[in-house]
């Protein structure tokens, strides 16, 4: 018990004659001293009884007792802690609030700083130096396909087919872009045909029609735009606003061998890179023909323009394309007269073997139409049987009579 600021001792240990408390008061110390002595029993109610009997169940007291831990419910004494307070920092314990740690604001701080420093490095260091290339596709090469005398071609794959056969050929076909020749023998030729008209049409010129014919009237005479006679003399002459026409006399010759004449020359510039040099003469033109290899694909007397002359010969670019140009696909107004000299018949009769003849009969029969006359199915078979022989007017010249040699100035 504590008055006055007392502070009372539980001394434990034994004492003779029995178990007592002492209470001090205004200072006092009071001892509660604890223990078995003689006459004394600290087992009180073993056996129902009041007192002890030595040797019973409690067993027999021997030295000091100590304070155990027996059980709630089954002791005697409660534990009681008490702190006096001196002050002046004098003791030993203090009260200290819990503190909850809380490390937030350190991460925060923490990563701030770190994105600080990382701003720093990307200014600081420069960036990896990038050179950025165009990819462009390559533009198709242009290249040229030339026609000459009685007509000696070379396409644009370098090709080298020969057409002596009367009438309308395709030149270059694609869907947009559409060239078609004339070709027409001449009394210097014995027949054998050469480039007598061209036209050029198509979508890429808004369905505007070109013609160029020879000088002389007898063979055309003019320049034609839609018909229409253009360029009587030398000019510039825009058609539609899509294409121009330049007339001159400025130009390379295909032909050396025409040297000798006046050069009269149309210069066509045409949309997607195709342009047209057309060299007038009396009676036959010449050609040069430039573009580069056509969207979609062609075809014609200048080849497929796919990098291979092999196929370029003048019996393969019938098959692609037919022998001449088809009804309803004329660029012209009208079909010329297809003629077939007696020379060109001896020719065919003697020079073209029997099973190559009889083959040439199918492909032209096949392409052909129906109500194909007899000239111009053997027109027809003269290409097929010669159309791959450069120098067939030097046979031709020998089936010609001494008297129309002479006449023509033909050796």
């Amino acid at each position: 018990t504590h008055q006055h600021g007392a502070v009372a001792h539980v001394p434990m240990g034994g004492m003779a004659g029995g178990m007592g408390v002492q209470t001090h008061q205004h200072g006092a110390v009071g001892g509660v001293p604890m223990g078995g002595g003689a006459g004394g029993c600290s087992c009180a109610g073993c056996l129902g009884g009041g007192g002890c009997v030595s040797g019973s169940c409690c067993g027999e007291q021997v030295g000091t007792g100590a304070m155990a831990l027996v059980g709630y419910g089954h002791g005697d004494w409660v534990t009681e802690t008490t702190y006096k307070f001196v002050g002046g920092g004098r003791g030993d314990l203090s009260i200290v609030t819990p503190t909850k740690r809380n490390f937030m604001p350190c991460l925060a701080l923490v990563a701030l700083l770190v994105l600080g420093v990382v701003a720093v490095l990307l200014v600081a260091t420069p960036a990896p130096t990038t050179t950025m290339k165009a990819v462009v596709d390559p533009q198709p090469q242009a290249k040229e396909c030339v026609f000459w005398g009685d007509p000696h071609v070379v396409t644009f794959d370098g090709g080298r087919p020969s057409f002596y056969g009367d009438g309308e050929y395709w030149i270059v076909r694609n869907d947009l872009v559409k060239i078609q020749g004339r070709f027409m023998g001449t009394k210097y030729t014995f027949g054998l045909a050469a480039t007598q008209k061209v036209a050029v049409g198509g979508p890429f010129i808004g369905n505007h029609v070109i013609e160029v014919e020879p000088m002389e009237k007898e063979f055309g005479g003019s320049i034609l735009v839609d018909g229409e006679p253009v360029l009587a003399q030398y000019g510039t002459y825009s058609v539609g606003g899509v294409a121009t026409l330049t007339y001159d006399g400025v130009g390379e010759l295909p032909d050396m061998a025409a040297s000798q004449w006046t050069k009269n020359i149309v210069h066509m510039y045409l949309p997607q890179g195709v342009s047209l040099t057309v060299y007038r003469w009396g009676n036959y033109l010449d050609l040069r023909i430039k573009m580069p290899p056509l969207r979609g694909g062609q075809d014609g007397s200048c080849g497929n323009f796919n990098g291979d002359p092999a196929d370029d010969t003048t019996q393969a670019i019938f098959e692609r394309v037919g022998v001449r140009v088809g009804q309803g696909e004329m660029l012209f107004k009208n079909r010329a007269t297809i003629v077939f000299t007696p020379e060109m018949e001896d020719m065919l009769r003697a020079n073209c073997p029997a099973q190559d003849l009889l083959a040439s009969r199918e492909h032209c029969q096949k392409e052909l139409p129906q109500e194909a006359s007899t000239i111009q199915m053997n027109s027809c078979l003269f290409d097929w049987c010669f159309g791959m022989n450069e120098h067939a007017l030097r046979t031709a010249k020998t089936y010609a009579t001494p008297q129309e040699r002479v006449a023509l100035g033909v050796e």
